[in-house]
């Protein structure tokens, strides 16, 4: 089958200490106090980016952001991107079953293509299924190679398109800046395992470079197996799987302060699944054996420039183009043993998505006795290819 497709007297001397005591007391609340308000002004002063394709402080974005950086992520141990958003409010990552896995993103009850997910500014390919034997998911890239998330709740057409309805999900990767740290060099190693599912990830990223260039590269690889029941002792559908990340950037600064960079990731994914739970009820009355076999693979090329400086014509500007290429396939057998003349079932699911585009985004703020405007211009040309 080929488809198209996150509160008396005292001596003297008592009352001197009483009253250290109390200064005392008075002056740590005291540091507590602006400590905490440090803080808080630390936390909400963030940057984000995904609002307004632009640069600004979360105080500026009147719509609701969530922001999670790479040590939240590894505070929360997240091995997958399901992981990421298990406690993020309005956000869940929707769930294909045993076979197909983490199918898509959902924010505030909506998702599948509804959602847009971009990955380093560039927009992931589509969610597509047919039936109950084939889903093209967007499952795209492992927790331990992602640098930020910022989750826009709400809708953002007109900055995003039709495909922003839900919500926008931004996953920026690591830059070499990230990890090189001061000396020219610099590592990060993860290494998990899990026993809800017998899982086992490592990722490792090395970058090295100057105050101007920068190299990376990193890979990851995640397998394990399906997740242990709390109902019932033995596992009946089975499932192993194996996935595999990598990251190759490189990002210059030139003379007038401007950003060049260029990356290639790539993700390829295997699925083998024997389902059990649902022989012989309904309509699997007479099938002895149901098995998947799948596949998927992205890979993606991107090209970047950032400009502007408050002194130019444009503040701040970027242009990007971009290339990403997705492949999936999917069989099924379905061996029906009991039926009064016995068959086996052969399915194919294919759903291949390029998709190329390029994209300008200008900014410039106006600065007036009374009042102060911020103009933004931006041009997007998308084309999608689907087989």
């Amino acid at each position: 089958m080929h488809t198209l497709a996150k509160f008396a007297d005292i001596p003297p001397a008592r009352a001197s200490a009483g009253l250290l005591i109390l200064l005392g007391v008075a002056v740590a609340q005291a540091q507590d106090t602006v400590s905490a308000t440090s803080d808080d002004e630390d936390v909400i002063d963030q940057i984000v980016v995904v609002a307004h394709k632009d640069r600004r402080s979360i105080r500026d974005v009147a719509a609701n952001v969530t922001v999670m950086t790479r040590e939240d992520i590894n505070a929360s141990l997240s091995a997958s991107l399901s992981d990421v958003f298990r406690y993020t409010p309005g956000v869940d990552y929707e769930s294909a079953g045993s076979r197909f896995g983490d199918e898509g993103i959902n924010i505030r009850g909506i998702g599948g293509n509804r959602v847009a997910i971009l990955l380093d500014g560039v927009p992931l390919s589509d969610q597509f299924d047919v039936g109950s034997f084939s889903n093209a998911t967007r499952d795209f890239i492992d927790a331990g190679l992602v640098e930020r998330i910022e989750v826009l709740h709400g809708p953002a057409s007109a900055l995003y398109g039709s495909a922003a309805i839900g919500g926008v999900v931004a996953v920026r990767t690591p830059n070499p800046a990230d990890i090189m740290g001061r000396d020219g060099s610099g590592g990060d190693l993860l290494a998990m395992a899990r026993g809800a599912d017998d899982s086992l990830q490592g990722s490792g990223m090395f970058a090295f470079g100057n105050s101007s260039t920068g190299f990376l590269l990193g890979g990851s690889l995640r397998e394990g197996e399906q997740t242990d029941s709390a109902g019932v002792d033995d596992d009946f559908d089975l499932r192993d799987y194996r996935s595999r990340s990598g990251i190759l950037k490189f990002v210059a600064d030139d003379s007038g302060g401007h950003t060049w960079s260029a990356a290639l990731l790539h993700q390829d994914s295997e699925v083998q699944s024997d389902l059990n739970s649902m022989l012989g009820l309904g309509r699997y009355a007479t099938t002895t054996a149901l098995e998947g076999d799948d596949d998927y693979r992205m890979d993606l090329v991107n090209l970047a420039y950032e400009f502007g400086s408050p002194e130019s014509w444009v503040n701040s500007g970027s242009l990007r183009a971009y290339y990403e290429e997705v492949s999936v396939r999917q069989s099924t057998l379905d061996e029906r043993g009991n039926a009064a003349r016995r068959v086996a079932i052969d399915r194919y699911f294919q759903f291949d998505q390029e998709i190329a585009g390029a994209e300008i985004n200008l900014q410039k703020e106006i600065t007036g006795t009374t009042i102060d405007h911020r103009l933004g211009f931006g041009i997007e040309y998308r084309e999608r290819l689907t087989e």
